[in-house]
Order: structure tokens, then sequence, then C-alpha cells
């Protein structure tokens, strides 16, 4: 994860009439994709904490024959948090795992009339995720789950990671799905003027 003061996307293309309605669509989309690259500076802060504990957690064992009874449980706390939370911005620069060998050799449209749909898809793929981790969650509070180790850690707070994550996916690959639609409405503008 890079750790910059900002990423550059593109922002949605507004006409001078329909500038309301985009322009509060522009604001959150600016919203979420800040989010999503705060919560990947924090992601990769916690892959360096996760190994620091890690490395903790070796020098105690092995050196002075004290293990310790909270690093392993803490470190996959931190592993689930640092993969979910950065999962969406991953997804907003384009480094998720993709097929780039056909996308390339497509032409321009059904290349954004793919990438379109398969958002789509994902889109509703992590919405069900999240809507199901929200009845985990849900579920969790109300019996006032805990581990079964001895740190005893309310199990809301590591479930929390799976929500967010989704959600925040999900709204990434809304974001993808209407930056593609806008893309195809100004070829076809341009195809139409011609």
């Amino acid at each position: 994860i890079q750790l910059i003061p900002w990423v550059y996307c593109p922002p949605f293309s507004l006409s001078p009439g329909k500038v309301k309605g985009r322009a509060m669509m522009e604001k959150i989309r600016a919203i979420i994709e800040k989010s999503n690259l705060y919560l990947g500076i924090i992601s990769g802060m916690g892959i360096l904490f996760m190994g620091l504990i890690l490395a903790y957690e070796v020098v105690c064992r092995y050196i002075f024959n004290a293990p310790t009874i909270w690093t392993q449980e803490v470190s996959i706390y931190l592993f689930m948090w640092t993969m979910l939370a950065a999962s969406s911005y991953t997804l907003q620069t384009g480094k998720h795992v993709r097929v780039d060998l056909l996308l390339e050799r497509m032409r321009v449209r059904t290349r954004l009339l793919t990438e379109g749909a398969t958002g789509i898809v994902g889109a509703l793929y992590c919405l069900i995720v999240a809507q199901q981790a929200w009845q985990m969650l849900a579920m969790s509070i109300e019996y006032g789950k805990l581990s079964a180790t001895p740190l005893r850690v309310p199990l809301w707070i590591p479930q929390s990671a799976l929500l967010i994550g989704f959600v925040l996916l999900t709204l990434q690959f809304i974001i993808i799905v209407l930056r593609r639609l806008l893309e195809l409405r100004a070829i076809g503008n341009r195809g139409a003027s011609r």
C-alpha cells in the first residue's frame, strides 16, 4: 500500500444542466474513496504492527522461553481487519486480480460493458455478504458472544471488519459501474455528434 496523501481518480463528468444530482454523487464518491484511502493506509500500518508483535512472540518464545498468550489472537484479528479494510482501496486503485489479457483485446465499448457487468455482479455479491455480516454481528451483540480464548474479546469487534469491508466494497463497485456508464454515454455522445 502506497502511503500517499491522495490518489487521483478522475471525477464524474458534470454537465451544467444536471449539476445538482451529479454534484451530490461526486461528493459521495469523494467521501467513499477518501475513506478507502485512509483505510488502506491504516491497513498498511496494521500489517507493520502485526509483523512487530509476531517478531515479539518469536523473541519471547525462543529466546526467553516465555511464550505469550495474546499475540496469535491479536495478529489474526489484525490480519482480518487489514485484509478486509484494504480490499476496497485495492479495488479503487485497480489492483485486484483481473484478466487483462482479455480486456486489453476488447473494443472500448465492449470492455466498458464487461467491466460494468462484472461491477454489478461484484456489488450484488458484496451486498449479500454485507447483509449476512450484519446478521452475524447483530447476533454476536445480542448474545454477548466472546472469543473462546483467554483474552475473551467481544466477537463483534473482529466481525465488524467483515461488515465494514464488504459495505465499502459494495459502494466501490457501484462507483465503478456508474463511472463505466458515464464513459459509455460519453462514447455514445461522441459517436452521435460525428
